[in-house]
């Protein structure tokens, strides 16, 4: 049995790191029009939200760590868990708009995990196995039902094939 000491010792994420990451979401945001349909200024998000999100995420680095000696986080992983933190915590709203937020939210979250899931998959050499009724049913699978984090990594790992 290890002793206490042998594990990693939990460490803030550097403000570099929540920078960079901000800074993601900030392009991310600027990318709205093309990717979404949408000006970055009719969308605004709450940064106490995004930066808790941010460390959320960097925490399960750590358990992903020690829980289950892997050297952190692959990209799917990531982007499963960005996407389950915005469904969760809906940190993005609209400005001027009689929209509902959950929507926006679902859109945001559904990009972040397909642009994970062709990332990784180009990466590894795979391809994505998602068709547009797929898109639509998790589309509407993420405004309306409660998902877990490792529902939304297997889900993502079952979406990448040979």
């Amino acid at each position: 049995m290890k002793n206490i000491k042998d594990y990693p010792k939990y460490e803030k994420i550097s403000k570099e790191q929540i920078e960079l990451m901000a800074a993601a979401f900030n392009r991310y945001l600027g990318n709205m029009r093309e990717t979404l349909g949408v000006n970055k200024e009719d969308v605004a998000f709450c940064e106490e939200a995004l930066l808790e999100i941010i460390e959320l995420v960097w925490k399960r680095h750590i358990y992903f760590q020690v829980f289950h000696k892997l050297n952190g986080l692959n990209e799917l992983k990531e982007a499963s868990l960005y996407c389950f933190w915005i469904l969760k915590m809906q940190p993005f709203a609209w400005l001027n708009a009689v929209k509902p937020n959950y929507k926006l939210n679902s859109i945001i979250a559904l990009q972040i995990f397909t642009k994970g899931l062709y990332f990784y998959a180009e990466k590894k050499g795979k391809k994505v196995n998602m068709n547009k009724l797929t898109f639509e049913e998790l589309y509407y699978s993420f405004r309306y039902r409660d998902w877990s984090k490792e529902a939304i990594m297997d889900l993502a790992s079952s979406l990448i094939i040979q």
